[in-house]
């Protein structure tokens, strides 16, 4: 198999429709039987697009992830915002945090995952932050991408999605550290 050319860069504002696609998609394919259905169901492309047209102009990092010109995958985050309801209150202690980062399920496993997540890191890294939270449901399978990475798991608390409380475990992980 040849191998793929991902390009990675920083997320323009003609990305926003882009970037809303791959997350409902991915939302789809990641969170039946994790997230309620209801609010699988309101997922909507032009609501989805507008605020990702404005996370690209407020976020610090919006990456994105392009295959033969497609963007497949996407990274955002910045300055850590501050979660109510720790179990421990370490997450809370990280400066920087991974917000959101989805990719179709088509291209899992190939490595295009880890680039974005060592280019995301990298960017953090040199913006002077020193460790990142990665907040995550407690049922989603990325979570051993997030060990790989060197994620350490360090709190939890719980999310009020439609009615229902969904877990949520927090990684951190130290930036500028080589990775195994």
């Amino acid at each position: 198999m040849p191998q793929m050319k991902v390009t990675i860069r920083n997320a323009v504002p003609a990305d926003a429709p882009s970037l809303a696609a791959v997350h409902i998609q991915s939302w789809l394919e990641t969170y039946p039987g994790i997230m309620p259905q209801q609010k699988l169901d309101s997922l909507n492309m032009e609501a989805s697009a507008r605020n990702w047209s404005n996370a690209i102009a407020t976020c610090e990092v919006v990456m994105v992830a392009k295959l033969d010109g497609r963007i497949i995958g996407f990274v955002s985050g910045g300055k850590n915002r501050l979660q109510e309801g720790c179990e421990t209150g370490l997450a809370n202690r990280c400066d920087a945090e991974l917000a959101a980062m989805y990719m179709f399920a088509e291209f899992h496993g190939k490595g295009i995952g880890r680039a974005m997540f060592e280019a995301f890191t990298s960017r953090l890294s040199s913006l002077g932050y020193k460790q990142m939270a990665i907040w995550v449901a407690a049922k989603n399978s990325s979570i051993g991408f997030y060990q790989r990475m060197g994620g350490l798991l360090i709190d939890s608390r719980t999310l009020t999605v439609c009615g229902e409380q969904i877990p949520l475990l927090a990684y951190r992980c130290e930036l500028g550290c080589a990775r195994i």
